[in-house]
């Protein structure tokens, strides 16, 4: 008889295998042959734009609850409009009419969705106008647009526009610059081109002779120039310029070329911006007063804008009895009111030192260096003195307004007061006036000496030094001019105080003429030149600029004993070096955040020199008009020249350039200072051995080179009321197109944006 043990015990390991299987089965331990479940499911691209008739695969992702992907899971494909679009069991999507789908892949009941949206091809009805100008508008009607701006790419005679206006069915676009003639016009979607749609382009092509001058007068004008070259050899200075009203607003902008339709644009490429010279140079005093003068101008215009509404008229014009005229030796007690008009408290003790016939100098008896123990500091004090009497004082009168004009109802001793006090010494200001001293002393004018004043910074050693204002020749050197300047001051408080003008002249305007009763002084009794008489360098025995340079120069000193040393002009011409070699950076407007010293007092001087040499009668027939306004700043300047103040700085900027300009005869006044032969007078400093570092160039103003035919050229950082320079030359064939485009995809160039161009050659 079989065992029948090995079939027990082979049952019993067969029944513990099952058990094993189903106690596995339950969790208790092995794994688990169940597929994990599909928690969620996403589809892409999630959203498509197609043209009706094109197709777009989809694909589609099934993850678990932790966000594993999971494969090989089955995935089903449905369309919410398949009048839209229709969707294979592959995830394929076909665009079958316009409109938008939901596409919707599931898997184990799980739904992922992508939108599909089908248009058709952008389809152009009609452009209008009919002939298109560069700058202004066209409307272009038709179907398949996109409704936002930058999702539409429209191109005429292959330039791309900026869209203005989307819809669907019409979008307003800004015409772009391109060369007149036929052009066709053409609209690209997200899903493709329309056909090609053409009419005609015409811009208004400037034929600029050798000399003269164009400026585009509006913002619109400004985005493209067309100049009709005649396929000459030739040269343009073109100047693009800001008229926004702050040196702080700064705008950038693009200057493209001849555009060639179907090619890359050209590589951008910056102007090179070149190190400045230092701001010291052998013979130079730093500009380190200039700020805080501004500042007391300033203070002045806020003072005198918050007290004129209370001050009645007649308290303004009430004559005061005539005050007994100071003798040398006497002595009187000033406020200084350098930083108050209402602080009685700040006083300065003082000895009449000079008493002429309209000056009377007073010295201040704590000032370290006093005249008593310098024969030199003296001296000076004295020709001071005799200077204002004989020449200073008719200057100012003649060509801005009497600086005595309200003395009968301040003072009314017909003189005007020049008190020197080492009190402003490390002030940061070299000389400043107060208009409140105009005002009779009383609440809110505590602090008002009641007549003209003049105050100024004192020498602090005896040994002498030209280059130095600290000691007593190169103090003299320096005073001479900064009282003319101040006493301007006093002429112009005087005018709008008598006027009962508004305000105050805006303060960069102010310091920018106060610049031209230096130059006017200087010129007449210095250099002894005339107005639009092109004065270049010259040379030591002709006492001109070359002398205002050369403090120490023998035969400047031995010919004109009264005036040298001198500066005469100096500042003017080297304090704006900045100015000419980034003339982008420097604005008439005043110092921008960041800079500081004296290079807008020379660039707001030249921009009114400029104004005066083309638009001006005469010097004094300008200036006292300029003064005696009721107005101010841009408004008033404009005023005065008569056209508009885009007009003047396209033409300040072409100047500053073109000024004789080698080989161009017969220029026009628009692109010359008349008065200062600019390139005679930057070649002098470049040749003389103690200026050359500072002056490396013959001329410090130098365009960014451009050839005719394509470029394009970025600018960053113009600031409101400068300029930008770029001459284009070679051999021209077609028109070319001068063209301002923003920097900013889609946007047009800024409105503040104008063009000034001449030709040179």
């Amino acid at each position: 008889m079989p065992d029948a043990r090995p079939l027990s015990l082979l049952n019993r390991a067969l029944a513990l295998a099952v058990a094993g299987s189903v106690l596995s089965a339950c969790g208790g331990g092995g794994t688990d042959p169940r597929p994990v479940a599909v928690a969620s499911v996403s589809v892409s691209p999630p959203t498509a734009t197609l043209a009706v008739g094109a197709t777009q695969q989809l694909t589609a992702v099934t993850r678990d609850a932790n966000g594993n992907v999971l494969n090989g899971r089955a995935v089903t494909w449905s369309s919410s409009a398949t009048a839209v679009a229709t969707v294979s069991a592959s995830g394929l999507v076909s665009a079958i009419g316009s409109g938008s789908a939901t596409i919707t892949a599931t898997a184990e009941g799980v739904p992922g969705s992508a939108t599909v949206s089908a248009q058709g091809l952008p389809v152009i009805n009609s452009v209008t106008p009919a002939v298109l100008v560069p700058g202004q508008t066209m409307t272009i009607t038709g179907s398949g647009f996109e409704p936002i701006a930058v999702d539409n790419t429209v191109t005429v005679a292959g330039v791309p526009a900026v869209v203005l206006s989307p819809s669907p069915t019409q979008l307003i676009v800004s015409v772009p610059c391109v060369v007149s003639g036929p052009v066709g016009v053409r609209v690209t979607s997200k899903v493709g081109a329309s056909g090609l749609t053409n009419t005609t382009a015409q811009g208004t092509p400037r034929t600029i002779a050798t000399g003269q001058m164009y400026v585009t007068p509006d913002a619109s004008s400004a985005l493209c120039t067309e100049i009709a070259t005649g396929g000459a050899t030739s040269r343009y200075l073109v100047a693009v310029f800001s008229n926004a009203p702050g040196q702080n607003t700064l705008v950038d902008f693009d200057l493209a070329g001849n555009p060639v339709p179907g090619s890359a644009e050209p590589a951008l490429v910056r102007a090179p911006q070149p190190a400045l010279p230092p701001a010291s140079a052998p013979g130079v005093a730093e500009a380190r007063f200039e700020a805080a003068h501004l500042a007391q101008r300033e203070r002045d215009r806020a003072w005198y804008a918050a007290t004129r509404a209370r001050l009645p008229v007649r308290n303004l014009q009430a004559r005061v009895a005539p005050a007994r005229l100071a003798a040398v030796g006497d002595k009187r007690t000033f406020y200084f009111n350098f930083n108050s008009c209402n602080d009685s408290t700040q006083l300065i003790g003082a000895r009449a030192i000079y008493v002429g016939s309209k000056a009377v100098i007073w010295e201040d008896t704590t000032n370290a260096l006093p005249s008593t123990s310098s024969a030199a500091l003296a001296t000076y004090y004295q020709r001071i003195g005799q200077i204002f009497d004989a020449e200073q004082y008719g200057v100012v009168a003649a060509n801005f307004g009497d600086p005595l004009l309200r003395d009968a109802v301040t003072d009314n001793d017909g003189h005007l007061h020049m008190v020197f006090t080492q009190r402003l010494n490390g002030t940061g200001a070299a000389a400043y006036v107060t208009g409140c001293d105009q005002f009779p002393r009383g609440p809110g004018f505590y602090g008002s000496n009641g007549g003209e004043f003049f105050y100024g910074f004192v020498p602090t050693q005896a040994a002498l030094d030209v280059n130095s204002t600290a000691a007593p020749d190169g103090w003299f050197a320096f005073m001479g001019r900064t009282v003319v300047h101040e006493v301007k001051h006093i002429a112009s408080v005087a005018a709008r105080v008598a006027n009962n003008a508004p305000v105050f002249e805006e303060s960069w305007l102010e310091e920018g003429t106060a610049r031209h009763s230096e130059e006017l002084w200087v010129r007449a009794f210095l250099h002894h030149t005339t107005f639009k008489g092109n004065e270049g360098f010259g040379t030591a025995a002709s006492g001109g600029v070359f002398c205002d340079f050369s403090l120490a120069d023998a035969t400047c000193l031995a010919n004109d004993a009264t005036h040298r040393p001198g500066w005469g002009v100096r500042r003017q011409l080297n304090e704006i070096l900045p100015k000419m070699q980034q003339p982008w950076n420097w604005s008439p407007f005043g110092d921008a955040t960041g800079q500081s010293g004296s290079v807008f007092y020379q660039t707001t001087w030249s921009l009114v020199r400029y104004t005066i040499d083309r638009y001006g009668a005469s010097d004094a027939a300008f200036l006292t008009a300029l003064t005696s306004a009721t107005t101010s700043g841009t408004v008033n300047l404009s005023a005065r020249a008569g056209v508009s103040f885009d007009q003047l700085l396209g033409g300040w900027g072409l100047a500053l350039y073109a000024d004789d300009y080698p080989g161009l005869a017969g220029a026009s006044p628009d692109i010359q200072f008349a008065t200062w032969n600019l390139r005679s007078i930057y070649a002098g400093l470049n040749a003389q051995a103690a200026w050359v570092g500072r002056f490396p160039t013959p001329y410090p103003l130098a365009p960014a080179p451009l050839a005719f035919g394509s470029f394009t050229q970025r600018t960053t950082g113009l600031r409101g009321g400068a300029h930008m320079l770029f001459e284009i030359s070679g051999a021209s064939g077609a028109a070319q197109l001068v063209a301002l485009r923003s920097t900013a995809p889609g946007a047009l160039a800024s409105p503040f944006l104008r063009v000034a161009i001449t030709r040179l050659q």
